[in-house]
C-alpha cells in the first residue's frame, strides 16, 4: 500500500503519530510514504507510525523533534533536499541500514541515536554533528562526513564496530566523542580546539594523526593517555577533503 499526498506542504505536530490515528490507519500491509510537496515534518509528525517501510519526501527541508522517531519498521529514507535534522528526529529507527543525506548541514542532539542496524552514513554537507547524533549505533562501520567542522559531545559514543574516523574539515572536537572501538583518527588541517576529555573513553590502541605541531592545541593528550599521537602529519584519511 502506498500513501501519496501532493497538496499538503506542512505536516503539523503529532499529525500521524501512533497515539492519534496510526493504529487505525496502518492495519496489515507495509506502507511506503511518497510525497513531492511536503517541506516540513513538525514535532512528532510520524512518531511511532507502525508499518512504514520507506519515506521518500523529495521536497522536504526540515525534520523536527521526534518527527520520525521510533519507526522501527523503517528500512529506507530518501530526502534529497533535506537540510536540517532536529533533536531525536530519527531516534530508535532500528531498521535503517544506510543514510545518504546529501544536503543536511546540521543534526540536533541524538538525531539518530539507537539506530541499531545502521551500517553506513554519508552526509557530504554536514557541518555540525550534534550531541550524541550517532550514539548507540552498534553496527556503524563507515561514516563519510567531509565537511564536518564541529563535533559535539558523544557524537559517536558506543558505536562499537567503528574502527576508523576521518574528519578532514574538523575545527572543534568536544567531549567523549567516541568510545574504545575507534583505532585510528585522522584530522584535517583546520583543527583549532580539542576538549581536554575528547578521547577519554578511547582504547589503548588509538592512533591520532594530527597536522599541527605538538603544543599548538592545548590539553593534549585530550584524555587519550595511552594513545599514539603523531604530530605534523598531513591529512591522509579515506574521506577526501572537500574542494
Amino acid at each position: 500500500m502506498a500513501v501519496v499526498e501532493k497538496t499538503i506542504d506542512i505536516l503539523g505536530d503529532d499529525a500521524f503519530c501512533e497515539r492519534i490515528i496510526a493504529r487505525r490507519l496502518l492495519t496489515g500491509d507495509p506502507v511506503d510514504i511518497y510525497d513531492e510537496v511536503v517541506q516540513s515534518l513538525r514535532n512528532y509528525a510520524f512518531y511511532r507510525m507502525a508499518g512504514v517501510q520507506s519515506l521518500k519526501l523529495t521536497k522536504l527541508k526540515t525534520v523536527n523533534t521526534y518527527a520520525c522517531a521510533n519507526i522501527t519498521s523503517l528500512l529506507s529514507l530518501e530526502l534529497p533536499e533535506c537540510t536540517t535534522v532536529s533533536d531525536s528526529a530519527f531516534r530508535g529507527c532500528s531498521g535503517l541500514k544506510e543514510l545518504n543525506l546529501p544536503l543536511v548541514t546540521s543534526t540536533g542532539s541524538y538525531s539518530f541515536v539507537d539506530c541499531a542496524a545502521l551500517e553506513k552514513v554519508q552526509m557530504d554537507r554536514l557541518a555540525t554533528v550534534g550531541t550524541g547524533t550517532f550514539q548507540n549505533c552498534k553496527k556503524l562501520q563507515e561514516i563519510i562526513l567531509p565537511r564536518a567542522s564541529t563535533i559535539m559531545n558523544a557524537a559517536f559514543y558506543s558505536c562499537d564496530v567503528l574502527k576508523k574516523l576521518d574528519l578532514p574539515s574538523a575545527t572543534q572536537i568536544r567531549s567523549n566523542i567516541f568510545t574504545s572501538s575507534v583505532e585510528e583518527l585522522n584530522i584535517g588541517p583546520n583543527i583549532s580546539s580539542i576538549a581536554t576529555d575528547a578521547f577519554r573513553l578511547a582504547g589503548a590502541g588509538l592512533v591520532i594523526n594530527l597536522p599541527v605541531a605538538e603544543g599548538v592545541i592545548s590539553g593534549a593528550p585530550w584524555g587519550a593517555t595511552n594513545a599514539v599521537i603523531n604530530y605534523e602529519v598531513p591529512y591522509s584519511g579515506d574521506v577526501p577533503m572537500p574542494t
